[in-house]
């Protein structure tokens, strides 16, 4: 079944694994300049609305120091995609490259970009979340549990927090 804006919300996502166990590729900008990385944060929900109308959002969580985020703060749109477990090498590489030292990192891979909308995805996704920025904010150290501030963060480049409402979903279910 082909997943639409009008049914994906009513769909079943195991969020949990999604980002924790599959990871996802953010990818921040649009055809003329964008880039891409591994990510095992995320979240969906909905916020800024009464009850069956909040705004349905993923927030990702991209520390300061990647391309993607330098792209995602100058830029509006993103995307959030999902692969088999086939690109999982593929997905490995695009995490331990960064966009800065090597611009090209996905020739290092068997991903085919695509333009969705207002941003960049790729063939391969078995699903992807066409996002648009709403918000934005870099996590503050002296906020963060002590535990997670002396372990994630003792050296700075802390994250920021991109939220992005859901504009289009592209993907199948039951293949």
């Amino acid at each position: 079944m082909e997943i639409t804006m009008e049914n994906f919300a009513k769909m079943k996502y195991d969020v949990f694994s999604m980002f924790n166990e599959q990871w996802a590729l953010c990818t921040a900008g649009g055809p003329k300049e964008y880039n891409t990385m591994t990510i095992g944060w995320g979240t969906m929900g909905t916020i800024w609305g009464p009850a069956n109308h909040g705004k349905q959002i993923i927030t990702v969580f991209l520390r300061e120091s990647r391309r993607t985020s330098d792209i995602l703060l100058k830029d509006d749109y993103f995307t959030v995609c999902f692969f088999p477990e086939e690109n999982r090498k593929d997905l490995g590489i695009l995490g331990s490259k960064s966009g800065k030292d090597v611009p090209d990192k996905i020739n290092l891979t068997n991903l085919t970009p695509k333009l969705l909308d207002n941003a960049v995805g790729f063939e391969e996704a078995k699903l992807t979340f066409v996002c648009k920025k709403i918000y934005t904010h870099l996590m503050g150290k002296d906020e963060l549990p002590d535990f997670v501030r002396d372990t994630l963060y003792k050296n700075g480049d802390l994250h920021f927090v991109f939220m992005g409402e859901i504009e289009n979903v592209y993907g199948t279910i039951g293949e």
